[in-house]
């Protein structure tokens, strides 16, 4: 293509608009140039037309003088080895300038400005190096004094970008000393995603007249891109919001930690006040300094919660694998739980027993979240850092919290740790962007306090709940296995009993048989027997009696070296006691029934045990009382030394006196119990569960007046603080 052809159709990039503190050529690998700003052609005194598609070196020998062979050297040098930019500080017609040289996708930028200052004093530099090196890692307000003695500007401040999509001023630094942004928030609205592209593209970007108009970028081809020039405007956005609060100049450096974008270094001036690129330049390796300081500082950070997050995870396994019950454990470590995510409470949820740690909501709201929770969302892990605002409106009381995060364990819906944030409250400077008629922007700007929202879960966080959900799931599987060996020794003791009934069936004929025979003799022949027979049929009683009891005693020793006593966690019974006594009230119409609670303390035990002992004991209460006058029954315990001491007292038909010393036997029944529906078994069950969990059972009764039920658990260890308060 000859040059008439490149230059009788030149484009306007559609209308591309660049800043005017600098000029740009664009050339391609031959150095045609093909893309220029409007600067060059009325500053130079040039004719688009003469120079797109001119050869670079000849068209603008005029412009650069002599220094056009180090342009030209600089580029070839690009070009042959590699290099990605030169900065070459030259002076054309007295007046200094840089030009500054890259290649972008394929064309060669060369791009120029005006030299402010020829250079930085010996004095400046050392007390900007003074400042640089006592910044301590995390000390982002320090960074905005080295950068506004740089600078002198009217405020320096930080701003980091949130996973929220907010914006959090954390630093600043003000001409006046007063602060002007700082602890506020800026609006979602202030950082879409084309914005951060915008800034991460480019170590910083520099606004030194946000009134000054735009000059057009003219060029060939559609695929070159000025927008990664310095001189590319900054955001509409940005720029009205500066104009709001009457600013005239603004510098914008990125902060990029381990690679990822997070945040902006921004600088502000009411008047306008350009900075030389040296200034900038050394703004831009500070904050890559202090950057990399806080990086550093992240990653040992990060290191040292690894380290306690490995201690904890260690903790945690040992503690599942030494507690039968995996709830128990995680009772035991609710603390370490709720550090560890940086919450300020922590519930636990476990087929409708409630522990609680910190600051979380009473019980009967728990229920209600627990509910809504089901409800409304199935997933495994769930977190809402504003958790109140979305909700509230679904709960009759005010929540204590505004954020939530919740870990479902296993697949069904009755195993929940939920952690809750306290609220955080932050004065949002929100934003609302819209074009009137003309299609001009209007920005309109106003402070507004945020309520009912927490702190955000970061991903530190999230990834802790995720490593937890899983050492819960190995615990569990390795638990399941334990079950499935245990389950395979229960089959072999029901084996082992399938052969005890044999042999008992089997060997007790013989002696049964004998006393029967003996028994029947004898009321036959009562009158006419001699001394002699009748002796020897006592002594044949003796010994049938006695091979009977050995024979008993051997199953009996035979089965009880096979017998362990049950594995005990600490259980809240609250809530567990009431849903009995509801359950069996429907079962029995029991309408009627009184329930009187008293303190309901936490007992050691097994969850399952503990349901059977209280379901037949309350069972039993609401069934021989339901024909009194005004059926009651009343339920407390109390701490008697290392003993958990229950009594359970009804007011129904009582048990004879007669009837007590038999009360524990396999199918017996008082004489009195009349149509009253039983098998006669639930006490005998009862008495054998709790010598099992080690403790004891006493009943207490008057026919007609009713009976009391003492049961004794004994207090393996301290319970938790938290299940006290039940």
């Amino acid at each position: 293509m000859d040059a008439m052809d490149i230059t009788s159709q030149p484009n306007s990039q559609n209308n591309v608009k660049l800043q005017h503190f600098g000029s740009i050529v664009v050339l391609d690998k031959e150095f045609t140039v093909v893309g220029v700003s409007e600067s060059v052609l009325t500053k130079e005194y040039l004719n688009t037309e003469i120079i797109l598609g001119t050869y670079f070196f000849e068209s603008f020998k005029e412009v650069f003088g002599k220094a056009i062979s180090k342009i030209k050297s600089a580029l070839t040098d690009i070009l042959e080895n590699g290099h990605s930019r030169h900065i070459l500080p030259i002076k054309i017609k007295k007046n200094r300038i840089y030009v500054k040289l890259r290649i972008y996708e394929g064309h060669f930028h060369v791009e120029w400005e005006q030299q402010h200052k020829k250079y930085i004093s010996a004095k400046k530099i050392n007390e900007f190096n003074f400042l640089l090196d006592t910044i301590q890692p995390n000390n982002w307000d320090r960074v905005c004094l080295a950068i506004n003695r740089l600078l002198n500007y009217d405020r320096v401040f930080v701003l980091k970008i949130q996973e929220t999509g907010y914006s959090s001023v954390i630093a600043e630094h003000t001409a006046n000393g007063l602060p002007f942004f700082k602890g506020k928030e800026f609006s979602k609205d202030y950082m879409p995603a084309d914005a951060i592209s915008y800034y991460r593209g480019y170590s910083y970007r520099y606004s030194p007249n946000v009134d000054a108009d735009y000059q057009n970028f003219i060029s060939i081809y559609n695929n070159i891109n000025p927008l990664s020039s310095l001189l590319s405007p900054i955001p509409d956005l940005h720029k009205l919001f500066l104009k709001k609060i009457n600013t005239k100049s603004s510098l914008f450096f990125r902060i990029c930690i381990d690679g990822e974008f997070w945040g902006l270094v921004i600088a502000q001036n009411e008047r306008e006040r350009p900075i030389d690129l040296q200034q900038r330049k050394l703004c831009t390796f500070a904050i890559q300094a202090a950057s990399s300081k806080y990086e550093s500082h992240v990653k040992q950070n990060l290191l040292e919660r690894n380290e306690l997050l490995n201690l904890a995870e260690e903790n945690l396994k040992k503690s599942l694998s030494e507690n039968k019950m995996v709830n128990c454990a995680l009772v035991q470590h609710m603390d370490i739980l709720t550090d560890l995510v940086n919450a300020d409470g922590l519930a636990i949820f476990n087929q409708g027993d409630v522990f609680n740690y910190g600051h979380s909501p009473q019980k009967a709201q728990f229920y209600e979240i627990i509910h809504f929770l089901q409800q409304h969302t199935d997933k495994v892990l769930f977190k809402d850092y504003n958790f109140r605002l979305n909700h509230q409106i679904n709960f009759k009381d005010s929540l204590n919290f505004a954020g939530l995060m919740y870990l479902k364990v296993g697949l069904e819906n009755d195993y929940y740790l939920v952690w809750f944030r306290k609220e955080s409250l932050s004065q949002v400077m929100q934003m609302d962007l819209k074009s009137d008629e003309y299609e001009n922007l209007h920005l309109k700007i106003w402070d507004e306090v945020r309520y009912d929202v927490s702190k955000p879960w970061n991903d530190a966080e999230i990834n802790f709940v995720l490593r937890l959900n899983q050492i819960i799931k190995e615990s569990i599987f390795a638990k399941l296995k334990e079950r499935q060996l245990l389950n395979e020794e229960l089959l072999s003791l029901n084996n082992e009993l399938e052969m005890f009934t044999h042999t008992l069936s089997h060997d007790l004929k013989n002696p049964l048989s004998i006393l029967k025979m003996g028994i029947q003799f004898l009321q036959q022949h009562s009158d006419d027997v001699d001394f002699t027979k009748m002796n020897k049929w006592y002594q044949n009683f003796s010994r049938s009696v006695s091979n009977i009891e050995d024979i008993i005693n051997n199953m009996v020793q035979l089965s009880q070296h096979r017998t362990s006593a049950l594995d005990k966690e600490p259980l809240p019974m609250a809530y567990t006691i009431k849903r009995i006594f509801q359950e069996n009230s429907i079962l029995y119409n029991a309408i009627n029934c009184r329930f009187y609670a008293g303190q309901l303390l936490p007992i050691w035990g097994e969850k399952s045990a503990a349901y059977q002992i209280f379901t037949n004991i309350i069972a039993n209460a609401i069934k021989y009382s339901s024909n009194a006058d005004n059926p009651a029954i009343e339920i407390e315990s109390s701490n008697e030394e290392d003993l958990i001491h229950y009594r359970i007292k009804d007011n129904g038909i009582g048990i004879p006196t007669q009837h007590l010393p038999h009360i524990y036997e396999m199918f017996s029944r008082a004489d009195n119990v009349g149509p009253i529906p039983g098998t006669g078994i639930g006490l005998s069950l009862v008495k054998r569960i709790m010598e099992r969990l080690g403790g004891n059972i006493v009943i207490e009764s008057e026919v007609g007046s009713g009976t009391t039920v003492h049961l004794y658990f004994p207090i393996v260890q301290d319970f938790p603080d938290h299940m006290l308060h039940d």
